[in-house]
């Protein structure tokens, strides 16, 4: 079986739905928490964070700027995605026979082999950026054993030395899974300064699952006949499992934000962006009857999501393959604003 598309847009899309979930679910214990009681919050960054001096809390209280959040969010997404690039040109260095015997390189892999070079600056920069702004001295770790995986599998062939190859389907899902799984983790703890349960592991959970739909629309282009509608009855069903978990995910969140909002008189939100020269936090509430609004808002979007499913899922088994990745990736960014909203409000 062959690749029937290509990488990188689909690690994309699972990019910006992972980003989205793992800043997300950020913001709660970042402006409405503000990492008190048993938060255990170990460091503040190095730009833009303020300490806040507070005797009633276990832990240290740390208040950074809507500005740094953006800033933060908006280059993890990059890194996402300039990483996204460099796993296709691995794979077309891979396709293109990369290095053969007595070291010799076609003309396609080394033009290939010259543009993964190209990305490795605006890898490295986005990622050195990062790490200063939020001083995760932790993060280059994490991406060297991520070059280092996707360098051996392209132009070693690992996987197919232990006998699993890419192109199979249960190894597609598993690395889908893998990739979601990771970029909302690693977004979570580089903008939240740790890892909570309720937002980054299932947060992480929800966006390997959207990353599993969205890559689950793949089969044998060269079959025909029987054979290729087999192929699509197994992609339609992988994509259904992957989309009834990550609907049941959005559910519970968004019920959970719900009971939150019914059971509490305060119908505003009040995050804390700033603190005075003292070091007390200053409270931003938000208009009247925001939480009420968000929940509504939550509501549609877990209908959406289910609605978009169902139709990924028709268009995946009629052959519709681009109409298809795209319904699954609407129906992530659906499921994933839905489950930050019930993040936030409950």
């Amino acid at each position: 079986m062959r690749r029937s598309y290509t990488v990188w847009p689909w690690l994309s899309a699972s990019a910006v739905i992972a980003v989205l979930i793992g800043a997300g679910t950020s913001f709660a214990p970042l402006y409405l928490d503000n990492w008190g009681g048993d938060a255990r919050h170990y460091m503040c960054p190095m730009i833009g964070g303020h300490n806040v001096d507070d005797p009633r809390a276990d832990a240290g209280l740390c208040v950074t700027p809507p500005a740094w959040f953006v800033i933060v969010t908006a280059l993890c997404l990059l890194l996402a995605v300039v990483f996204a690039v460099y796993c296709e040109m691995a794979a077309y260095l891979d396709a293109a026979g990369g290095l053969r015997a007595g070291g010799v390189m076609t003309r396609s892999a080394r033009r290939t082999r010259n543009a993964m070079l190209w990305t490795l600056p605006a890898f490295l920069v986005v990622g050195l950026a990062l790490e200063i702004l939020t001083a995760a001295a932790w993060l280059p770790l994490v991406w060297l054993v991520a070059f280092f995986a996707v360098w051996l599998q392209a132009g070693w062939h690992v996987c197919d030395r232990i006998g699993l190859r890419l192109t199979t389907r249960t190894a597609n899902d598993t690395l889908a899974a893998i990739w979601g799984f990771g970029v909302a983790l690693t977004t979570h703890a580089l903008v939240c300064y740790h890892v909570t349960f309720i937002g980054g592991i299932r947060g992480a959970a929800l966006s390997a699952c959207c990353s599993w739909a969205i890559a689950s629309v793949s089969y044998n282009g060269d079959a025909v006949g029987e054979a290729a509608a087999a192929d699509r009855r197994i992609a339609t069903a992988r994509g259904v499992i992957a989309s009834i978990i990550q609907w049941v995910m959005v559910y519970n969140a968004v019920r959970a934000g719900e009971s939150a909002s019914d059971q509490t008189t305060a119908t505003w939100l009040c995050p804390q962006f700033s603190v005075t020269a003292s070091g007390a936090r200053v409270g931003s509430c938000s208009p009247e009857g925001l939480r009420p609004l968000l929940s509504s808002v939550g509501l549609v979007l877990m209908v959406a999501t289910l609605l978009a499913s169902v139709c990924a899922a028709m268009a995946c088994h009629f052959g519709r393959r681009s109409v298809s990745r795209g319904l699954y990736a609407v129906a992530g960014l659906c499921a994933a604003s839905a489950f930050v909203i019930g993040t936030v409000v409950a």
